[in-house]
């Protein structure tokens, strides 16, 4: 087994959970501020289906700090022995408190020589002695021309080294995001990162199930990680957005699993809407409308009461049908620095005949509506 470290996305507990769900927490090693190692057996096609995980890192030595120029070296002679033309090459640091503790120009400099010693050029990534953003190692190629080590944090004073060997394909995500036929921004579309981190927090399965489906990101998603999908939804036109973007994910990214999409109220869904075997049900239901200052208390109150209604005839609906796992959204409030929650929640889904498990908060620093990610299991 080899040890690998997973760097964060910006909501550090809910990507963490991500990994816990797909890896399992006994392969844990160690989880610092921006990562969480884990030893494994492999990381085969791990990334495209972690939506939480910016980079992989495979470690190769585990030292003291002041050892590190040692290590570096030592992996720069033995990584590039049969390379040739100019090499992309950045340091990252992660996991610090306080990212000057690592000279990164110091590095920089040594790591130069290195390479230079070897009869190649290299070409920095890094702007200034700070860590490059992953767009820019991702745009520059790094990880399949050069090298990018990543210098990462560890306890009792050590640090961990490694190099990335895999990111996120940003031009992926930016296709599915935008390029699908079917979008309208009036509904509030789910980030596909975020739809594949729920998709994984519902643990391993067949065939998922979205109620309010909208424009077919989770069920896109779903397909793409090797899943079937069955949506509803309310509308028609969503319907047919839904039907047309699954085609056409189908069709750009070759996904062979089968989707069915059907139109119905998911407050009155019966056992003959859905013969398939549900594995999990993952979704985003209605937010509440959109908003462009924030909420009285008495809007708050007024949307909360609409919301509460809505979910727990639909979850008595589904609890009728299946007993799989939920993962659902549910509106929150940002109201300055503080995040007003749906009141009472969890009597609401004991009613339903669930139990909410764990939560996470996605939001944004200018999102007015944000969103309260549970994960529910039946009583």
């Amino acid at each position: 087994m080899n040890l690998y470290a997973f760097e964060l996305g910006r909501k550090k507990e809910l990507c963490f959970g991500e990994l816990i769900a797909v890896l399992g927490e006994d392969k844990l090693v160690e989880r610092n501020l921006d990562t969480a190692i884990f030893k494994l057996n492999n990381i085969d096609g791990l990334q495209d289906r972690l939506g939480g995980t910016i980079k992989i890192i495979e470690i190769f030595d585990h030292v003291p700090k002041t050892q590190i120029s040692t290590s570096i070296e030592k992996k720069l002679k033995q990584f590039f022995q049969n390379h040739s033309g100019k090499i992309p090459f950045s340091i990252s640091v992660l996991s610090f408190k306080d990212r000057k503790t690592i000279n990164i120009k110091e590095l920089l400099n040594f790591s130069k020589k290195i390479i230079k010693s070897l009869g190649l050029n290299c070409r920095f990534v890094n702007k200034g002695p700070i860590s490059p953003k992953p767009s820019t190692i991702y745009k520059a190629r790094v990880i399949e021309k050069g090298i990018d080590i990543c210098i990462i944090n560890g306890q009792s004073s050590s640090v961990y080294l490694g190099r990335t060997i895999t990111i996120q394909n940003i031009d992926s995500y930016s296709k599915r995001d935008f390029d699908k036929p079917g979008r309208d921004a009036k509904v509030g579309m789910t980030p596909p990162k975020l739809a594949q981190i729920m998709i994984n927090l519902a643990g391993p399965s067949n065939t998922i199930y979205d109620p309010f489906c909208g424009t077919g990101t989770f069920l896109m998603e779903a397909m793409l990680m090797g899943k079937n999908g069955v949506g509803s939804d309310i509308s028609t036109r969503m319907v047919e957005y839904s039907e047309k973007n699954l085609s056409w994910t189908q069709e750009q990214f070759r996904a062979d699993t089968k989707f069915r999409i059907f139109e119905k109220d998911a407050r009155f869904l019966i056992k003959s809407n859905i013969p398939e075997k549900i594995d999990a049900i993952v979704t985003e239901g209605y937010l509440g409308k959109p908003l462009e200052k924030q909420p009285t208390q008495h809007e708050q109150e007024t949307i909360f009461r609409e919301l509460a209604n809505l979910h727990l005839n639909w979850l008595r609906a589904v609890r009728q049908i299946t007993n799989c796992p939920i993962v659902m959204c549910v509106a929150a409030f940002k109201v300055g620095p503080q995040i007003i929650h749906l009141p009472k929640f969890q009597e609401l889904v004991k009613e339903a005949g669930y139990k909410v498990t764990e939560t996470f908060t996605y939001d944004r620093p200018d999102q007015i509506v944000v969103r309260d990610i549970k994960i529910l299991n039946s009583c």
